[in-house]
């Protein structure tokens, strides 16, 4: 008996011989529709389409809250070793 090998270098009988194979006439059914891993298409789905787009506009609201808390941290650093430095309150 021959050894199965986990990555063929070509169609050869070891591979198929040790159920690794793949039976190719069964991919689709005979139907020529296409999988998506992310589930079903709703390209012309409205309101999925909103969906998304609300999920983008708070993506981008939230990327301003965080750049202008750091702003304003920065901001605060920056007068707390000024008024350090230079003697004020």
């Amino acid at each position: 008996m021959e050894k199965c090998r986990s990555v063929p270098h070509e169609h050869s009988s070891a591979y198929y011989g040790c159920g690794g194979g793949y039976d190719y006439e069964d991919v689709g059914g005979g139907q020529g529709k296409s999988y998506s891993f992310n589930g079903p298409s709703a390209r012309d789905d409205p309101e999925a389409k909103r969906r998304r787009r609300v999920a983008a506009y708070n993506v981008f609201a939230t990327q301003g809250r965080i750049k202008t808390t750091v702003r304003s941290s920065v901001k605060w650093l920056k007068s707390k070793f000024s008024d350090i430095r230079y003697g004020g309150l």
